[in-house]
């Protein structure tokens, strides 16, 4: 078993861990990891927490013992079994870190082999790791629908861990710091309301608010506050995080016909709010090219 540079305990952020199977000298596995930058967004934490979720992927390939180490994960071309994997994920990032550990899969059955496994956990400002919130949003770790999210066992002498999931269950309770700017699910709270809207316009406008409910879709530092729409014009009013301001911003909203064709020259920010880059478009299309294209004005 080794590794590029390593030099302590645990993987640094530019290192991977690689070796051969422990059952099949023709098997390299490759543990790597990365970070999700904006843990915060998504789940409810401690104010003071700064949450980090890690990812990591341990992955396996057929080559023989004498073939140089894999530069990148690509697709696995062999497999290992979970015992193993799991091995070599502790082995990677320590006892300490693992035993707070879930395994993230796409189904709730986990294969007993496989070509990859893919692990995470979150570490708080001061590398201590926490166990995930129970309206944690496991999906936007990266793109993933993950339906199996499953609690590593603790270690056995990690007795203050295994009775507190006995306890309370492999997740923490939020409750007692939800924000209040928050619903119980993690969502930002919004006052909306509608009046002179036909069916497909409303449509598209609740559309718009269930984007804006999700925690950092438009950006981490971006706070709706409410959303009112009268006939087909909308009005949203926001915070900035680090401003003490509140803002206001007209929000078109289209209609299927809009949607359908492009408008005359120089009349798409009137009609859309933005420039969309194609037609026609669905409303999804749209409310997320507009979310994206706030994105780019908060940063």
């Amino acid at each position: 078993m080794t590794s590029e540079g390593r030099s302590d305990i645990r993987l640094r952020p530019d290192q991977r861990l690689y070796g051969p199977s422990v059952c099949d000298d023709a098997t390299r596995i490759v543990v790597g990891h990365s970070f999700h930058p904006y843990t915060a967004d998504l789940g409810t934490f401690l104010a003071d927490s700064v949450p980090m979720f890690v990812r990591v992927v341990v992955s396996a390939y057929r080559l023989a013992p004498s073939a140089p180490p894999l530069r990148l994960q690509s697709d696995p071309t062999a497999e290992v079994s979970l015992v193993e994997a799991e091995g070599w994920f502790r082995a990677g990032v320590g006892e300490e870190w693992a035993d707070y550990a879930y395994l993230r899969a796409a189904d709730d059955v986990i294969p007993a082999r496989a070509g990859l496994y893919r692990f995470g956990f979150i570490l708080d400002v001061t590398g201590a790791p926490l166990l995930a919130p129970t309206n944690f949003e496991w999906s936007r770790v990266d793109g993933r629908a993950d339906r199996g999210i499953h609690k590593l066992a603790p270690s056995d002498a990690n007795t203050v861990l295994r009775e507190r999931i006995l306890r309370e269950g492999p997740f923490a309770d939020p409750s007692a710091y939800l924000d209040p700017r928050t619903t119980p699910d993690g969502r930002w709270r919004i006052e909306m309301s509608m009046r002179d809207a036909d069916d497909d316009t409303a449509a598209t406008f609740r559309m718009l608010t269930d984007l804006l409910r999700v925690r950092g879709g438009v950006h981490t530092r971006f706070v709706p506050v409410a959303f009112h729409l009268v006939g087909r014009s909308a009005t949203l009013t926001y915070r900035l995080v680090g401003r003490p301001g509140i803002y206001d911003a007209t929000v078109p909203i289209p209609s299927p016909a809009d949607l359908a064709s492009p408008p005359p020259p120089g009349d798409h920010v009137g009609r859309y709010g933005y420039h969309p880059p194609v037609f026609p478009m669905t409303a999804g299309q749209w409310a997320h090219g507009l979310c994206a294209f706030w994105m780019e004005m908060v940063a």
